[in-house]
């Protein structure tokens, strides 16, 4: 099976990427606001994230992507849904399809969509205030609808496309894991047949230089 341990290995590399890119680009990103304790709290923790690698897996990647969801909630509620904190949802939902199966996939991508309605329910109830320069409303419950049904069409895709690429990669290892223990036990009867052939003949000699004697 050291082929499907191969593909835990690429998930795992996956994640490590991407948590370098969030600890470099973040760094930028937050270079002016680090004396905001949420930003630090944050960036704080994909630095803990990426150096972790004795924690199990999933405890990384699943922290990983709550981390992602959290920043991307809060720069909702601070900056309506400008492009970049949709697309900070966006990515954390095609992440989950590649760290994980399509059960988890679905839960994140059902969460952000409840998310950016929730939000869009607390900024058009004028709970809180935004200022933005975007073409729809953020005060406005129907435009976060609108918001939401486009994330759902075009995050849906890529997670649609991600989850059969992922899929089918996994059945094509787990094929070439049984091709391989089928090869294995090929060669093993293979071997036993030629060893009870090998002692036939031994014994067949022995028959044979006893009638002779």
């Amino acid at each position: 099976m050291d082929v499907l341990s191969e593909a835990k290995s690429v998930r795992r590399q996956v994640l490590q990427s991407s948590l370098l890119v969030a600890v470099v680009v973040g760094g930028v990103a937050f270079v002016r606001t680090l004396l905001d304790a949420i930003d630090v709290a944050l960036y704080g923790g994909f630095v803990i994230l990426f150096f972790a690698k004795r924690l199990p897996y999933r405890v990384r990647a699943l922290c990983f992507l709550t981390l992602l969801y959290v920043i991307g909630v809060f720069s909702l509620l601070l900056a309506g849904y400008l492009a970049a904190p949709v697309l900070i949802l966006a990515c954390q939902s095609v992440l989950a399809s590649v760290l994980f199966r399509r059960r988890v996939t679905l839960i994140v991508l059902c969460v952000n969509l409840l998310s950016l309605l929730a939000v869009g329910a607390v900024l058009s109830a004028g709970v809180m205030v935004v200022e933005t320069t975007t073409f729809y409303d953020p005060a406005v419950f129907m435009n976060w609808i609108r918001v939401a049904t486009i994330f759902a069409v075009f995050c849906g895709i890529a997670v649609a496309s991600v989850d059969v690429v992922t899929n089918h990669l996994n059945k094509s290892l787990r094929d070439q894991a049984e091709l391989i223990e089928n090869l294995k036990g090929a060669m093993q009867l293979s071997e036993e047949a030629e060893r009870q052939r090998r002692a036939a003949e031994s014994r067949l000699r022995d028959v044979h230089q006893a009638d002779d004697a």
